[in-house]
């Protein structure tokens, strides 16, 4: 097995970034082809000029579904604020690299932090809403590997050795999701091993090797200081104490001593490290219907400043997809306000989807639409109706890639931008007399999954007298219908070419067998 583990250490940070894509604004940057971070902030980032987050508060509550809870009757902006400290214990628990660079340290006492920074923006730690985003971010990883392990409060486990082959190798992979990552603006730190435990153990020490052989990997376990070793105080002093600084050197001692010096729970975690003991994980099931929310940081004023946040949610929605494979059919947008109800958005779907593309192209058309009563705090996805993938056989030879949309999504986008009562479509009704067989009835997803009958689609709306030479290409088809009301129809009908290449619908009535009648046309 071959284990990708992400840690987070700016998640706090990170949710309460609100920014656009299009600005190009990261925390962190993760370099294309390799999953790393940047030391570097990219310019133009919309966070405030120093922000923190300080403990000491008690969690609202909140959860990943937060925003369908009446919890939700204030705005994460207003706990986004300058406050003033509350006793010596108030300290910082992250902090933006703005904020570093004017010497804010995690750790630091509030009272020092705004002696140096008078204008410093802080805000509460909730350790719901960083559950929530690990959950968000569980998800949308879920569609790199089945096998996906949340370790909370910051870190995600993937178990990519399955998945290699299908995303074209580990270079591959680990581009795709540094790219997906970048876009989701979270300051992110990788590690590949072997083991689980070893790879949650390099991330810690900022080893962002590729480890994949058993070799390799005790050479690197022997460099790591025992500092980074998840061990409680009393044992990290008897190792003080011994003189014992890397893990090489606590490998070296035989396993009885080492159980009886250190304890038996240092000897199971240093066998799981290099795999001489089993280390098995629970992976994250995901439930029966998707339902996720975010808490903008910021009031939204209008919907395209919602468009980065819906992103994330459709991230993990495609997660979600690809572990149950199936599509979407119905989802709603629900969009919370102070002191009104919640804005629910309809979406609905010809067929099951699970192109996210097409998913957010239709979301922000159909959100184009909408006119906001009061400002946006809260935005989520709720998947109304789900459904099996039906998957299309393609042509081996196809040569041309430009038509990469089909009729379907063409009609989803129609629907979304125009509204369901501006779309149209041909319906068959129960009657053989061609006039009435066919009528423009208002656009419903059942009608593409009826047969069409076999007759022109341009039907003249009234007959013409066939004035020209024809040729005649197949037998007379008989209707005879409507005794019971004014049109009573006895027809012969045939398919007819002209001279041009022209295809025509003809007829001839039964008692005037000599006269012709043009009624459609074949397109």
């Amino acid at each position: 097995m071959l284990w990708l583990a992400l840690y987070f250490p700016q998640l706090p940070i990170d949710r309460q970034l609100i920014a656009d894509e299009a600005a190009g604004s990261l925390t962190d940057n993760i370099p294309t082809g390799n999953i790393s971070t940047d030391s570097n902030p990219t310019s133009g980032s919309l966070a405030p000029a120093s922000f923190a987050i300080i403990n000491g508060a008690t969690s609202n509550g909140s959860t990943g579904n937060s925003a369908t809870n009446n919890s939700k009757k204030k705005a994460t902006s207003k706990n986004t604020k300058q406050s003033s400290p509350k006793g010596p214990r108030r300290r910082i628990l992250a902090c933006n690299k703005q904020a570093v660079a004017n010497g804010i340290r995690v750790g630091m006492a509030l009272k020092s932090a705004y002696a140096l920074v008078p204008d410093l923006v802080v805000s509460d730690y909730d350790e719901a809403c960083e559950a929530a985003h690990l959950e968000q971010l569980t998800l949308w990883a879920l569609q790199y590997s089945s096998n996906v392990v949340p370790e909370p409060p910051d870190t995600l486990l993937i178990e990519i050795q399955a998945s290699l082959k299908l995303f074209g190798g580990i270079n591959s992979l680990l581009e795709r999701i540094g790219s997906e990552l970048r876009a989701q603006h979270v300051t992110v730190v990788p590690a590949i091993a072997p083991t689980p435990a070893a790879a949650m153990l390099f991330t810690r020490a900022g080893i962002r090797k590729q480890i994949g052989s058993p070799q390799a990997l005790k050479t690197t376990l022997a460099s790591v200081n025992v500092a980074q070793l998840p061990l409680d105080e009393f044992t990290f002093k008897g190792l003080r104490q011994s003189g014992i600084q890397t893990l090489g050197g606590l490998m070296d001692i035989p396993p009885a001593a080492l159980t009886r010096r250190f304890g038996s729970a240092c000897t199971e975690f240093l066998y799981k490290l290099d795999g001489r003991l089993p280390d098995p994980k629970t992976p994250y099931k995901p439930s029966d219907t998707f339902l996720l929310a975010v808490d903008l940081p910021l009031e939204a004023p209008d919907t395209q400043a919602l468009i980065f946040p819906l992103k994330r949610l459709l991230g993990s929605l495609g997660g979600f997809l690809k572990a149950r494979d199936l599509g979407i059919r119905h989802l709603d947008i629900h969009l919370y306000h102070h002191r009104l109800k919640r804005h629910s958005v309809a979406l609905k779907f010809l067929d099951a989807t699970a192109n996210m593309d097409h998913l957010l192209r239709v979301t922000t058309e159909r959100l184009d639409t909408v006119v906001l009563k009061a400002p946006v705090i809260a935005l989520s996805l709720e998947s109304a109706e789900l459904a099996p993938l039906e998957r299309e056989g393609r042509d081996l030879f196809q040569k041309s890639q430009s038509q990469n949309q089909s009729i379907e999504q063409v009609l989803d986008k129609l629907v979304a931008r125009l509204g369901q009562e501006a779309i149209y479509t041909a319906s068959s009704e129960e009657d053989h007399r061609p006039e009435k067989a066919s009528a423009s009835t208002l656009f419903n997803k059942r009608y593409p999954s009826q047969p069409w009958p076999a007759r022109p689609l341009w039907l003249l709306k009234e007959p013409r007298v066939l004035n020209e030479q024809v040729t005649l290409h197949t037998l007379p088809e008989r209707i005879e219908n409507g005794w019971w009301d004014e049109t009573d129809v006895r027809r012969d009908y045939f398919i007819a070419s002209n001279t041009q290449g022209s295809y025509y619908w003809l007829y001839r009535l039964r008692h005037q067998p000599d006269q012709w009648w043009v009624h459609g046309l074949f397109a």
